[in-house]
């Protein structure tokens, strides 16, 4: 068992057991978040330890005050040159989010001393480096669609409104996932970002329908809107219900390997159901305004 040698220094001595009289022991001294370790040998002699330096000269009895036993570090943990001292946990019957809001507000009220710090890694750091990664994604596509958009419509107004049903959809997402009790992770993300693009798509089917019976045969801005939707209406509905029902499975948790891809699907189908009302019913309400403003 290691011995601790307490003195006027705060020094922490470790004794490591060995074969014989003399034992090697560890002096280290604190000095804020440094550890300078020095070697010695202790003789038993007298019913009493006598030390010794490695230089040679003898430590006088008076530099420690009482011996006792404790246990010592196996190892030391730095980085970037600091001590660390790492804490794991495992989730049970909890999402990460909320352990970690937990944990964050624990924190936040403990009065740290000067010097140490607590930073929150493992699965959440990967989870927020993967969500700035997915960021950047979405960006980059919905500025890419919006590019193609403009070209295709050769206009800022029916790009501007087909773009802006994407955003209004995520409050289908998210209500689906606070319904479900699915937590917003990596797979949910990428359904997102999938939703979006089929959100898009049909905004792209009603509003080259109106285009085309606007600009090409002549009809009224608001008989254009009407008559495109009762069109389209049916291949919207149509490849919305067949990417639901592709989904639901998924949905479900149903074959092998279905909990992974689950948030994904959850967050895809609740775009979809409020994003087929949006487009139907408000995107031709928000370019018939759009225009008149313009005219």
């Amino acid at each position: 068992m290691p011995h601790a040698l307490c003195g006027p220094r705060r020094a922490l001595v470790r004794v490591a057991r060995s074969t014989g009289i003399r034992d090697l022991i560890l002096v280290g001294h604190r000095r804020r978040d440094e550890r300078k370790s020095v070697s010695v040998h202790v003789y038993v002699g007298d019913g009493r330890l006598n030390f010794r330096h490695m230089a040679g000269h003898a430590l006088a009895g008076r530099a420690t005050r009482s011996v006792v036993q404790a246990r010592g570090e196996n190892q030391l943990l730095r980085e970037n040159g600091r001590l660390m001292v790492v804490l794991t946990g495992r989730l049970e019957n909890r999402d990460l989010g909320s352990v970690i809001g937990d944990l964050q507000g624990v924190m936040s009220k403990v009065k740290l001393p000067v010097g140490v710090t607590y930073e929150i890694g493992g699965q959440y750091e990967a989870q927020q480096a993967s969500f700035r990664a997915l960021l950047s994604v979405l960006a980059l596509a919905l500025g890419a669609v919006f590019t193609v958009l403009v070209i295709q419509f050769r206009g800022f107004a029916p790009s501007l409104i087909i773009i802006s049903a994407a955003p209004l959809s995520l409050l289908g997402v998210f209500a689906m996932l606070i319904v479900t009790g699915t937590p917003l992770n990596v797979s949910s993300f990428m359904g997102i970002i999938l939703m979006m693009g089929l959100v898009v798509k049909n905004g792209i089917i009603l509003f080259d329908c109106v285009h085309h019976l606007w600009k090409e045969e002549g009809m009224p801005l608001t008989e254009a809107l009407v008559q495109a939707g009762r069109i389209r209406v049916r291949p919207i509905l149509m490849t919305t219900l067949a990417t639901l029902f592709g989904l639901l499975p998924l949905a479900l948790g149903i074959g092998a390997g279905a909990e992974l891809q689950k948030p994904l699907a959850l967050a895809v189908i609740g775009g979809l159901l409020l994003s087929t009302f949006i487009t139907l019913l408000v995107m031709p309400v928000l370019y018939s305004l759009l225009e008149r403003s313009e005219n």
